[in-house]
């Protein structure tokens, strides 16, 4: 075999891996109005403009994921309000695909809907450094992703990982000694506060391991405001179900033209909230019956991309919403819903494998190198097969990943700017109703990109 068959004691080093995201969701005031609907529309409401090209089926592929990630989680903490970023999630698991080999490689790109083909993966790679970089354009709301690697000062990171995740990913690759267990939780907490405009401070509370080798993190920042904004003087108490029980919860008032939805088939309502950046919405989704149908099961009937299905047979609608105001901080650890959803070896010592990204040697093996940088050139389906047994075979540096931690802040409320009243209106029954009273789903898609940048369930808006 090219690299022999010597075989290395595993010494189980840790390897942390965090995701940071957070999300402020801004309420725009406005003039004091009846509580009925305009008669007369003076705008025209047209379907958002989109690029030519997007690719759908890396979208897909990481929204897919996270909504299979969701519903283990929901499953895991039942009744629970849970926010998570799934494109935040899937940008860090990439990175991590990207220094895998072997079943860890396997079982992470099955479960972010990669390729099993190194080439193809490849590609894969780099369309979903271009969706997450192009996210990062919007200027009219603010959504900033940032990802980075530190690294303990005596772990040899290969070069070329080093390069691809610089290149691909713009990921930055900080230097970190972690036997100085104090000093690198600040430098990470500094990280963090620095990548999410201040909103979470001292994400470590305490020190990492003096063993841990290498740690990941990713940011992911979203600050809008409403295109139609909600009326704040409307906010009022009222009753929120959760099941048998019942919260008196702020509901704020909403009403115009939206993009609304019933699927009878599937028996939900969706109904799409737009953000004044002409490229993001909020989708809001819940039982149509709630009494015989709730959220879990709704959720467990459907998947994502019925979901995707119904968003482009919408239609521009007259609405009444109510929708509570939240303020949700959650810090969750993913280890078990990961492994659920099929990644489990990355957290086995001696198992996980990423001896593309450490070199398990002291000395460089320059056949190695060769193999590595043949690896990111183009080649045949047969060549393809071959090369990535051979990288299967590399010696494994004996990182493991210990916890995967996230945290996601979210934020809807009133304030900010004000709009002009309309001058005539017409009674609000003639209108679709969309009342968020009931446990429901939401998810923020960058409609530029189509991913999904946070999605949440409420089960109880009160709760903080």
């Amino acid at each position: 075999m090219m690299f022999g068959t010597l075989k290395k004691k595993m010494q189980l080093n840790l390897w942390i891996f965090y995701i940071i995201t957070t999300l402020c969701v801004p309420f725009s005031g406005q003039e004091e109005m009846s509580t009925l609907l305009p008669s007369e529309t003076t705008e025209t409401i047209l379907p958002m403009a989109l690029p030519e090209q997007i690719n759908d089926n890396i979208a897909l592929a990481v929204n897919k994921f996270g909504y299979k990630l969701l519903l283990k989680m929901m499953n895991e903490k039942k009744n629970d309000n849970i926010v998570i970023s799934p494109t935040g999630v899937a940008g860090l698991l990439a990175m991590t695909l990207l220094g895998s080999v072997g079943t860890t490689y396997d079982e992470i790109a099955e479960a972010l809907g990669f390729s099993q083909d190194i080439f193809t993966n490849r590609k894969n790679h780099e369309q979903l450094g271009e969706l997450l970089q192009s996210i990062n354009a919007n200027v009219s709301s603010k959504t900033l992703y940032a990802d980075a690697i530190f690294v303990d000062t005596q772990t040899p990171l290969r070069q070329l990982y080093r390069n691809y995740l610089h290149d691909v990913y713009r990921g930055e690759i900080l230097n970190t000694n972690f036997t100085d267990s104090e000093d690198a939780k600040n430098k990470i907490n500094e990280w963090v506060t620095n990548n999410t405009e201040g909103q979470i401070e001292n994400f470590l509370k305490r020190s990492l391991p003096t063993s841990t080798k290498v740690a990941l993190l990713s940011a992911l920042y979203f600050n809008g405001q409403w295109e139609k904004p909600f009326l704040p003087e409307y906010t009022t108490k009222l009753p929120f179900k959760k099941g048998k029980v019942t919260v008196m919860a702020d509901l704020m008032l909403n009403f115009g033209h939206f993009n609304f939805t019933v699927s009878e088939n599937n028996d939900f309502i969706m109904l799409a909230l737009p953000y004044n950046d002409s490229e993001t919405n909020m989708y809001a989704v819940k039982p149509r019956l709630p009494n015989k149908l709730n959220l879990l099961d709704l959720m467990e009937k459907i998947d994502y991309e019925q979901i995707d299905k119904t968003i482009n047979e919408m239609t521009i609608k007259k609405c009444v919403v109510r929708f509570p105001k939240l303020e949700l901080k959650t810090s969750m650890n993913l280890d078990n819903s990961l492994k659920a959803i099929g990644i489990q070896d990355m957290f086995t010592p001696g198992a996980a494998n990423f001896a593309l990204m450490v070199n398990g040697n002291a000395i460089v093996n320059n056949t190695e190198e060769e193999l590595i940088t043949r690896s990111g050139t183009k080649i045949e389906d047969k060549e393809s097969s071959l090369i990535k047994d051979m990288l299967d075979s590399l010696p494994n540096p004996g990182i493991h990943v210990d916890s995967v931690t996230h945290e996601v802040k979210l934020t809807i409320n009133e304030y900010g700017t004000e709009a002009v009243a309309a001058t005539s209106a017409v009674l609000a029954r003639s209108a679709e109703l969309f009342y968020a009273d009931t446990p429901f789903y939401i998810f923020i898609r960058n409609e530029k990109t189509h991913l999904v940048t946070f999605s949440a369930v409420i089960f109880d808006p009160t709760i903080e």
